[in-house]
């Protein structure tokens, strides 16, 4: 049961046994793959970290989050009323 392509998402790293692979890589690779491989894949591409299938160690790194100096999740443009009067 393979993975879905839209599963991994822009910007997240995957490596195999250190090598740096491709989305079609990977999706190639996970053919064989068991349905609790699967489920185990999906939490993991949220959150980061690694482990071993059939001998092979896969890395997931995620994308780094955008933070303020303070530490705290970007808020974004801030949307203003073209209208409206300061």
């Amino acid at each position: 049961m393979p993975i879905k392509p839209q599963s991994i998402r822009k910007g997240t790293t995957i490596k195999l046994d250190g090598k740096e692979v491709t989305k079609q890589e990977f999706l190639a690779f996970s053919e064989t793959w068991e349905p609790k491989h699967v489920t185990l894949f999906n939490k993991l591409i949220k959150q980061g970290g690694g482990f071993t299938i059939k001998g092979t160690y896969i890395q997931i790194i995620p994308p780094e989050k955008m933070v303020t100096s303070k530490g705290e999740a970007d808020g974004g443009v801030q949307k203003v009323d073209p209208l409206s009067r300061f």
